[in-house]
């Protein structure tokens, strides 16, 4: 784009926009919500547990109560009876599992570090950090659990006692809906198993890792007795928190508004779930009659949200000596947590990557199960690759052996491998939709080179460097269907949009979802300049606000180029129908919508181009001037669109990287890392770029530098960025980035959505790389993180006789 274009006859869709979000933003213009002031606001702290897990035997708020300035504080026993406990049924997945009894705050005994145990509402946070020292909790501890495996053994402490067992949650994903029929499966797998000439059996293990977000969580609630609760809450499903708080709080559901603020540092899926600090001050809000905030602090941040991998994976593989996958086989074990977190409560991330373990390729028989564990831990929240970052590093890894076994190409067992024509459903029932994996594939391969580098790999190991080429790769959700969604979450998948236009020719659009910085209000105004043929400066995108948008489920599972710019096309053709039916009209023409032209800020008559109107002009008559109309039409140029694909959709995406590994260390550096992208017909390149720059870093992270770590007591070592480490700028490559594009035949303008699971291919891509530079050592690595000691003592060991 150059700015001596006309901007109005630019096709908006695939030109790399300068994001319209970004001048505020780097100009310090953002609203987050601390900079959301109302007059008046009381501040909140939380006095947090100590212990993993012990009895309340008293709280001393005797000094706190009495200090000058605090207001109110709240304990679990004075609040119990007053509000409603979770689970309730919008947060609650249709999903057969034990859901544990919870308040806001702790109430009897404490099952985490971190728990919330007291709330402080003072004239200022610096009074009530000051009071929260005050206040004195008598603990008895109790015996923790905190190894998932010894969690699901007979002898072990019950985390939740009501529930009488730790195993939240199991599910068999294969074979059929009863026992009957997934045994015989399993029969089946078996017997592949004990012919099959190839097998490779191994246990993985992914640490407890996630994402954490530049801006943390945070809540400010007013409260009046005409207008009810108004709740600014840093989330990315505004319309669920307002529906669950009216549940909770036995609010008439009209008299809760919840308001996303424009700008959010980040979600990630951090920001998804339901959580209980919103409960609680809402509460306090209400029951005070004053604004109250509270802010989380990073040290909050990191002792309780944006935890997950957390598994154990049995794996097993049976192909045949041609390189064939026959069987797929495995046992999958997550530690939970605590378990009470509303909408997914830690197991809806492993159950969602049981589901998506197979992956891009063709399985001709599976058997999948999985159990998953209480602990005292923090419960696992949702982080971008949602629930597959474990099992997809388990499987890539598992199929790199396999390819080592029978001396062949890990890529060319890829590609052999891949599903090869689309739609089709996976052993797990995961339907796929439509595109074209080879496609993408062997663009990727093309740019590797692979017998180039082979060459390459030789001469270095004359020279006793070692370097090596890994490959990944991931079928993701492009937006999660109501199919999939309503049992997992007990919520709608629909995407749903309102397009607005004004009197001169502007146009509104407002989003019931809750974006954290991934440019929707770009990508959605080149959407509505594309179908309207105006400038993307003449759109206003508002996200967010349950008082003035549709009902939404979220910024979740890759909805934005999926669902929600889909219902934003179909909203804009509904008034460009009504638009051309007037202008017909009105130019005295027998014609219908396709035979005009929205192009240059006009609307054009492709029959005779010599009648038209401008934009601004027709728009004006529309809405301002409704006389002499056609026959049973009226002015106002507002439509609401709900969009529901016609089948669950995916995307495709393929990681290599190369890495060199100093032997005598165990370091290790990426020297290449190369990516290519099936995400239908791209609305915004550079928008999409910088989404994939972002996941394949986070995934970097995640797999070499995070790790939350507890102690055999329970108490999380890692709540500061001095002991939870994350990869900064020298740490990650230059990212090499490739599209390979299938129109989707499911959205109206063949977009599909991508990110949210994109850094699930990292880990596995990531250690072939290394193992494959270790080849000549025959070093196999079955555990993340990924860090330089491990691989030492590995190379250590290989190195004896």
């Amino acid at each position: 784009m150059t700015s001596a274009k006309d901007p109005n006859s630019i096709e908006w869709l695939g030109e790399r926009l300068a994001r319209k979000e970004d001048l505020r933003l780097v100009t310090g213009k953002g609203k987050y919500l601390a900079d959301i002031v109302i007059p008046g606001t009381l501040h909140a702290v939380f006095v947090r547990s100590e212990y993993a897990h012990a009895n309340i035997t008293g709280i001393d708020l005797s000094e706190a109560e009495s200090m000058p300035g605090v207001v109110a504080i709240y304990t679990g026993e004075n609040i119990k009876d007053r509000i409603n406990p979770m689970p309730q049924a919008i947060v609650q997945p249709n999903l057969p599992a034990k859901y544990p009894t919870f308040w806001p705050l702790a109430v009897g005994k404490v099952t985490f570090h971190g728990e919330p145990v007291a709330l402080i509402i003072a004239r200022d946070k610096y009074i009530a950090e000051d009071a929260s020292e005050l206040v004195l909790v008598d603990y008895e501890e109790l015996p923790v659990v905190l190894d998932p495996e010894k969690a699901l053994s007979r002898n072990s402490t019950v985390v939740h006692e009501k529930d009488g067992t730790n195993e939240i949650f199991s599910m068999t994903f294969t074979g059929g809906e009863n026992e009957e029929a997934q045994n015989s499966n399993e029969a089946e797998v078996n017997a592949i198993f004990e012919s099959a000439p190839v097998v490779v059996k191994e246990r993985f293990k992914t640490h407890r890792t996630g994402l954490t977000p530049m801006e943390p969580r945070g809540v400010l609630c007013d409260w009046n007795e005409s207008d009810g609760l108004t709740a600014y809450i840093t989330t990315q499903r505004p319309h669920i928190d307002r529906l669950a708080l009216s549940d909770i709080l036995e609010i008439s559901a009209e008299k809760v508004r919840v308001i996303a603020p424009r700008d959010q540092g980040g979600g990630f899926g951090v920001k998804a779930p339901f959580y209980r600090e919103n409960i609680i001050i809402a509460y306090a809000a209400k029951s005070l009659g004053k604004p109250v905030r509270w802010i989380e602090s990073r040290y909050e941040s990191l002792m309780n949200v944006g935890q997950e991998r957390d598994q154990i994976n049995d794996m097993e593989i049976a192909a045949d000596l041609e390189g064939n996958l026959l069987a797929l086989r495995n046992k999958g074990i997550a530690d939970n947590g605590v378990g009470t977190t509303g909408v997914y409560w830690g197991f809806v991330m492993p159950f969602l990557g049981a589901i998506e373990l197979p992956n891009a390729y063709k399985w001709p028989k599976a058997h999948i199960s999985l159990k998953v564990a209480t602990t005292n831990k923090a419960c696992l929240t949702p982080s971008r690759a949602f629930g597959h970052f474990p099992t997809r590093f388990a499987l890539e890894r598992c199929i790199d052996m396999v390819a080592h076994k029978i001396g062949m190409e890990a890529s060319e067992l890829r590609r052999n491998n891949l599903v090869d024509a689309l739609p089709y459903t996976s052993v797990t029932n995961e339907y796929y939709d439509s595109g074209d994996f080879l496609k993408v594939w062997d663009t990727l391969v093309e740019k590797a080179d692979i017998s180039a580098f082979r060459k390459r790999q030789s001469e270095a190991l004359n020279d006793n460097r070692y370097i090596g080429i890994g490959f990944g790769c991931g079928v993701e959700l492009s937006g999660v269907a109501s199919d999939l969604l309503v049992p997992m979450e007990n919520q709608p998948g629909y995407g749903a949009a309102t397009v607005r236009l004004d009197p001169r020719g502007k146009v509104q659009v407002f989003g019931g979802d809750a974006p954290g910085g991934q440019g929707h209000e770009t990508t959605t105004a080149q959407v509505v300049a594309s179908e309207f043929g105006i400038d993307p400066a003449a759109v206003v995108v508002t996200t967010g606000d349950t008082g003035t948008t549709p009902f939404g489920s979220g910024s979740i599972g890759a909805r934005a180029g999926s669902y929600f710019v889909s219902a934003v096309a179909d909203a804009c053709r509904e008034l460009k129908e009504k638009i051309t039916r007037i202008l017909a009209y009105d130019l005295k023409i027998e014609a219908r919508t396709e035979h005009f032209e929205f192009t240059d800020g006009e609307v054009i008559y492709i029959g005779d181009r010599s009648k038209k109107s401008s934009f601004v002009s027709i728009v004006e008559r529309i809405i301002m001037f409704p006389i002499n109309l056609p026959e049973n039409e009226v002015g106002g140029l507002d439509a609401t669109a709900f969009f529901e694909a016609a089948k669950p959709m995916i995307c495709f995406n393929a990681d290599c990287c190369v890495v060199e590994v100093n032997i005598e260390t165990g370091d290790f550096e990426i020297l290449e890392w190369m990516t290519t992208e099936d995400v239908g017909n791209v609305i915004n390149p550079m928008v999409v770029d910088g989404q994939m720059h972002g996941a394949i870093v986070q995934g970097i992270s995640n797999a070499v530098f995070e790790e939350f770590v507890y102690d055999d007591q329970g108490q999380q070592l890692t709540a500061d960025f001095e002991n939870y480490k994350l990869a900064t700028a020298a740490d990650v490559p230059n990212i090499d980035i490739h599209y390979a594009t299938t129109p989707c035949p499911h959205t109206p303008l063949g977009t599909r959505g991508i990110g949210e699971g994109r850094p699930s291919s990292i880990p596995g891509a990531l250690t072939n790389a290394v193992c494959d530079a270790l080849t000549p050592l025959k070093i196999e690595i079955t555990e993340l993180p990924l860090r330089p000691n491990s691989i030492w003592e590995k190379i250590q060991q290989a190195k004896q006789p």
